[in-house]
């Protein structure tokens, strides 16, 4: 339930900003743009069972190729404050590895742990600060973000959707008035739980929880409408 009220808040609370915004005759330019990119995630943290007292060591997950859109707009009156809309997508596959698990009581043992296709696809808003300059342009910026993950396995599929924080910084460079390139770096931070997953290799077994921290570098470039 309270898992379910973060992530309505994280939807609904940049939507009503945005509305606000947008119907202000303060707003002036408005920006969209598509990027590509890298995703270099860490270990999955923090992993336990689903349903136990089952702790494991941290899975690798594999570095993997992203790509997105984004949309944004900056005030007339406050060149320097904006708001973004940031949506893209990326593969950090669970290899099937070795790991060790830990009762609540402290017994330990190794055993394998089976892999996962694995997508995860964020939604994030974010509040951006720029420098202003007319032609180049360094910026940053925080805020929310939904996060969509899909593990697939030969004998079983979960979803999960979870609110999480979101980090960016980068630089826009403008090659004419409407058209700039930008380089930008992204942090991104959730947890999942998939319920369904077969962690045992079995074709049945308890699900799985991690703490999913992803470092992104994209390269992109975006129309701006003044």
């Amino acid at each position: 339930m309270q898992t379910n009220r973060l992530l309505l808040a994280s939807l609904v609370a940049p939507a009503l900003v945005c509305v606000v915004l947008a119907s202000s005759p303060a707003s002036a330019e408005m920006y969209v743009g598509g990027q590509l990119g890298f995703t270099i995630p860490e270990d999955l943290g923090g992993v336990r069972e689903v349903g136990g007292n089952i702790r494991l060591t941290d899975l690798d997950l594999n570095n993997s190729f992203t790509y997105g859109a984004k949309v944004g707009y900056f005030l007339e009156q406050a060149k320097w404050l904006g708001f973004e809309a940031d949506l893209y997508t990326t593969t950090p596959h669970l290899e099937g590895q070795d790991a060790t698990r830990t009762t609540a009581a402290g017994v330990s043992s190794n055993s394998r742990v089976v892999g996962a296709l694995t997508r995860v696809t964020t939604l994030a808003f974010s509040l951006v600060a720029r420098y202003p300059g007319e032609r180049f342009q360094p910026y940053a910026g925080l805020g929310m973000g939904v996060y969509f993950a899909k593990a697939t396995q030969a004998f079983a599929r979960d979803t999960d959707s979870a609110p999480g924080f979101h980090l960016l910084g980068g630089a826009r460079l403008f090659v004419s008035k409407e058209v700039a390139l930008f380089g930008e770096y992204k942090y991104d931070r959730a947890t999942f739980r998939f319920r369904d997953l077969d962690m045992n290799g079995a074709g049945s077994g308890p699900g799985l929880i991690g703490d999913y921290q992803a470092h992104t570098l994209v390269i992109g470039i975006s129309y701006h409408f003044f």
